[in-house]
């Protein structure tokens, strides 16, 4: 991974456009394939090779986000690297923005799959699900919380490989200074995905979140559906800490008991109960796709 840091913003920096800027670079920016509140993706292509551009524009937002999460961001993303992590390419500093180059996952991502096919079959959810854990796994292990993980974030390959990105929330869960693990105290990411005890304002283990919105997508995954309805925040934590998320009616297969009691174990709304991800990895539901001889 290269990183060019061209931070000055000379006369030059403020006339050029983002997409006059990348053409200069080399590549051929096609249309925008994601978007969200603080960067716009943009498809590209550069020496035959098809790729992702993350663009972020520090006009637009705002000071929390420029001197906080996205210095975190660039951090995190430039010390990462696994199989089910989008890889990045080349992080560029330029100006008014921040490029981002990434792999390109050609087959969208997991919500737009669930949307287009209703929900994802068993086994199928089982590898996808057992290659996020793995991907969650390797930054828990690296004292680092993604904090906003949800379908929109999965994206899926032309091979079939789910990949892990926007790190625009993530953060590391240990002080420098002191080496202790520390808590996080930021309301961030999606209300659909987010655990109780970040929803009720206490101080959370953002890891242990991260482990309650991996339950929330495996649910969405088997059912089609999201586990609790978002759109009264009082009553979605009364019905999380009740442990209410019924399965549709409408749904016309059997999940396994096997699946189910790992959806159970995972969103248990007292956090000390609640699955890791080390013990969602070594769980009877998934251990069936870690003894296979199939490559994940």
């Amino acid at each position: 991974m290269s990183s060019t840091g061209q931070s000055s913003r000379g006369p030059c920096s403020d006339v050029i456009t983002p997409m006059d800027f990348l053409r200069k670079e080399g590549y051929r920016v096609g249309n925008i394939i994601g978007e969200g509140c603080y960067c716009k993706v943009r498809q590209a292509e550069k020496n035959g090779e098809k790729l992702a551009i993350k663009i972020i524009s520090r006009n637009k937002k705002s000071k929390e986000y420029i001197h906080k999460f996205l210095p975190r961001e660039l951090e995190i993303i430039s010390e990462i690297k696994h199989p089910h992590i989008a890889l990045i390419k080349r992080i560029i500093d330029f100006g008014h923005y921040v490029y981002i180059i990434m792999e390109l996952a050609e087959n969208g991502d997991l919500l737009n799959h669930i949307m287009h096919h209703r929900f994802v079959p068993e086994d199928r959810a089982r590898k996808y699900f057992f290659q996020l854990a793995q991907a969650v796994d390797y930054l828990h292990k690296k004292n680092i919380s993604h904090r906003d993980l949800k379908c929109e974030n999965l994206l899926i390959t032309s091979n079939d490989v789910i990949k892990l990105t926007d790190f625009g929330f993530s953060r590391k869960c240990i002080d420098r200074k002191t080496g202790r693990k520390v808590l996080s105290e930021t309301y961030c990411g999606s209300a659909a995905y987010a655990a109780p005890e970040l929803l009720r304002g206490t101080p959370y283990n953002p890891m242990m979140n991260d482990a309650w919105s991996m339950g929330c997508i495996l649910f969405i995954m088997v059912t089609g559906t999201m586990p609790f309805d978002d759109s009264n925040p009082q009553k979605m934590i009364q019905r999380q800490l009740d442990r209410r998320y019924p399965y549709p009616s409408s749904l016309n297969k059997e999940i396994s008991m096997e699946c189910n009691a790992l959806i159970v174990r995972i969103l248990e709304p007292d956090v000390i109960k609640r699955a890791t991800v080390d013990q969602i990895i070594r769980s009877p539901w998934l251990c069936r796709h870690r003894n296979k001889s199939m490559s994940c």
